[in-house]
């Protein structure tokens, strides 16, 4: 689980520490503050070893368009006012480690470069490539991303990174994972866990089926009670992201989670029974969790769901801009249930 990260160069962030990082990390603040930024970044710190494609994955949602292989178009909004010869650091701990660090930058033309296991080699000229180091204790490993004939060579992955991770992006998205997910879960024998967290949004739901109904392609569908079955994708926002949380939360033991303005879709009667479900889920599976939020409401949900389960594993993660860093205060459980009681907003 990592406890503390420092970030520097990163996207819109100059310099960013957070240290006291809990099992789910609710991450606030105002507009343009850095917060999917920062989750983002513990992203990258949780899976150093697959930091490139990880970043494809993040950057292709932000701009769809661009081709991977235009470095300015798609790799330079990656850095800070888009000096990529500076490039972004990333330095982290865990609970069961040292500190490690991640930093990628870009690799002068005709310059030696020498990643793991592959002797020097020559950054090309009039080709881009981005340096990846990461260093934990006194070894450091060195890889290159760079364009290939068919898209992006990535350097090997390491062996420091958690197994596997999941992005909940802020708008609902249902597709193969979602289905492949859920296949496994219903092979499993605990597809139930699903239904009981969608039941929340409409207490009619009484199962989940994958049909195929035109032999082709297969797709969820909801049986309600007086209505039978109903395509999920014609079903209201809240629902579609109440699946896409259970989904994740059900199938995701040990594997980090990361979820993007959470609040987005759902109707506020529904977001302490979700709370509930996260502190419960995240223990049972022991994942860590980070989320963003714009709203005050959300915080609260949070703070009271993890309070009536007695779980101190709640963190708030409050960030403020500012001229030259992004500073964050960290409050647990106690002490955003002591603001609720101020009537003191900390969201920033």
């Amino acid at each position: 689980m990592l406890t503390s990260i420092t970030v520097e160069n990163f996207r819109g962030i100059e310099r960013l520490h957070v240290e006291g990082l809990g099992r789910v990390n609710l991450i606030i603040g105002r507009n343009d503050s850095g917060k999917t930024a920062l989750m983002e970044a513990l992203l990258l710190a949780t899976n150093p070893g697959t930091a490139g494609s990880s970043l494809v994955s993040r950057q292709a949602e932000r701009n769809p368009d661009a081709d991977i292989r235009d470095f300015d178009e798609f790799w330079l909004p990656i850095f800070r006012r888009m000096d990529a010869t500076r490039g972004f650091s990333i330095e982290f701990a865990r609970s069961n480690g040292p500190k490690a660090r991640l930093s990628i930058k870009q690799a002068p033309p005709d310059s030696p470069v020498a990643p793991e296991g592959l002797g020097i080699q020559q950054v090309q000229t009039g080709a881009w490539a981005l340096v990846r180091e990461i260093t934990k204790g006194d070894e450091t490993i060195t890889g290159l991303i760079q364009p290939g004939t068919q898209g992006i060579r990535f350097p090997s992955s390491l062996n420091l990174e958690a197994p596997g991770w999941n992005w909940v992006s802020s708008a609902s998205r249902i597709g193969a994972l979602e289905i492949r997910e859920l296949s496994k879960l219903k092979q499993q024998n605990k597809d139930n866990t699903i239904i009981n967290l969608l039941q929340y949004v409409n207490n009619q739901i009484t199962s989940i089926e994958l049909l195929a109904l035109t032999g082709k392609h297969v797709n969820i569908y909801i049986r309600l009670k007086n209505e039978g079955l109903i395509p999920i994708l014609m079903m209201g926002e809240g629902m579609k992201r109440y699946f896409e949380f259970a989904v994740v939360l059900a199938s995701a033991k040990h594997k980090p989670i990361y979820i993007d303005e959470i609040e987005n879709g759902l109707h506020h009667s529904t977001l302490e029974p979700l709370w509930n479900w996260i502190a419960m889920a995240s223990d049972k599976q022991d994942v860590q969790i980070f989320v963003t939020t714009h709203s005050e409401e959300c915080v609260q949900a949070a703070s009271r769901a993890f309070n009536a389960q007695n779980d101190d594993g709640l963190r708030v993660i409050r960030l403020d801009k500012q001229e030259h860093e992004t500073k964050a205060v960290v409050y647990d459980r106690d002490l955003v249930e002591a603001a609720e009681r101020m009537g003191v907003e900390i969201r920033g």
